[in-house]
């Protein structure tokens, strides 16, 4: 690549990092999702000094609220002077959770940039699905996800040198963002084969995890642990609806179920490269997840970014349609009215999205040449089945 090919690429990476911030910026004045009600509601009982976990709507550790102090502490004197704040429900405390979660997606492409390509970077930055999550619904997924990607390729970078702490560490400080990632730790630890490397990872990320709660443990231990277990958890994954929901209700706990397959796919992609895994995870935990939320179908996205082919093409656009008419979304009432849209046509939406996200999975766990002579050979079987009964005697 020449000297021009490679400024006019930085040249394309700053403009392309500009829009992004400003697109996410822009969504954010058409409403918002009642996550940013609930997070301005815990704010104010920590500022209160009143446990967020048995007065409040939180499930997670505290980090988040803290950074939800520190933002709202911070002074930042064009944005609460600035009228756009007045366009912005919410106004200038909203303005910087935006700015915050928008730093965190262009890390994340800054990443996927430097890692694979412009165009690997701008799958995910400029994707409307994480567009919208950032930009309407302030959710902070991609933080967890930030973070364990980070964790992951310093690892890789100083696996010689069998520098792993500093890694364990951040993978640590990723489940306190948000415990995206509970299982993974599980994933690495398997394909350690020195022992005392798989005591650390599975020591060091869930001691962080578990001392995160260190102020809440002594008075409050049993309201944390009914939030982060029990709250907003329901038994409506789509996977599981459409392959034998109901005999599996019958015999099975789908958050039970989903744990153990989890950990059970840590063992399946045991020899492939930790990266590999890490991607695999990430939609791994959506696919068979025991419950499902429009924000969730935003974690794949570095995966996908990476994956990218027309499945996941058409898993982003169906799951773009969905959140410009769904309730936690855009809710769009001009379109929401023409197809008569409601709770009950998000969640039969998730069918479709789900399934094409698992065909996904199942083509980038075992490769595109595999996957396609698996079902040639399907297909070869039925059409000489067909074949076989069309020839008859008369």
């Amino acid at each position: 690549m020449s000297i021009t090919d490679k400024k006019n690429i930085r040249l394309y990476f700053i403009i392309f990092s500009l829009f992004g911030f400003f697109i996410r910026i822009w969504i954010s004045q058409f409403g918002s999702n009642h996550d940013f009600a609930m997070w301005e509601g815990n704010l104010l009982l920590f500022q209160e000094n009143k446990s967020v976990y048995e007065y409040g709507n939180y499930a997670y550790s505290p980090l988040w609220i803290n950074i939800l102090n520190i933002l709202d502490l911070l002074k930042i004197p064009f944005l609460d002077e600035s009228s756009l704040t007045n366009k912005i429900p919410g106004s200038s405390y909203r303005i910087k959770i935006i700015l915050f979660l928008s730093l965190v997606d262009f890390f994340i492409f800054y990443l996927l940039y430097k890692n694979y390509s412009l165009r690997v970077g701008l799958l995910f930055f400029l994707n409307p699905i994480s567009i919208i999550i950032t930009g309407h619904h302030n959710q902070f997924s991609a933080l967890a996800l930030l973070i364990g990607f980070l964790a992951i390729l310093i690892f890789e970078k100083n696996k010689s040198k069998n520098q792993i702490i500093f890694p364990l560490f951040l993978l640590g400080l990723s489940l306190c963002a948000k415990h995206i990632l509970i299982f993974f730790p599980i994933w690495w630890a398997i394909k350690e084969r020195k022992l005392v490397n798989k005591i650390l990872i599975l020591v060091i990320p869930y001691s962080i995890f578990v001392l995160s709660f260190a102020p809440y443990l002594v008075n409050d231990l049993e309201h944390v642990i009914d939030k982060l277990l029990y709250f907003g958890k329901r038994s409506d994954g789509p996977f599981w609806g459409m392959f034998g929901s109901k005999f599996i209700h019958m015999y099975f706990n789908l958050q039970t179920l989903y744990s153990i397959i989890l950990i059970f796919l840590g063992f399946v992609f045991q020899n492939k490269k930790l990266r590999e895994s890490f991607f695999l995870y990430t939609i791994a935990i959506v696919v068979f997840s025991s419950m499902m939320y429009t924000q969730y179908l935003m974690i794949p996205l570095i995966a996908i970014a990476v994956y990218w082919n027309w499945k996941y093409f058409f898993y982003c656009l169906l799951t773009f349609l969905v959140f410009l008419v769904d309730g936690d979304q855009l809710n769009i009432q001009v379109f929401r009215e023409q197809l008569d849209w409601n709770l009950r046509s998000t969640r039969i939406s998730f069918y479709p999205i789900i399934l094409i996200l698992f065909i996904s999975f199942i083509e980038s766990s075992v490769g595109k040449n595999n996957f396609n002579k698996f079902f040639s050979k399907i297909y070869k079987y039925l059409r000489n089945k067909i074949k076989s009964q069309l020839n008859f005697d008369i």
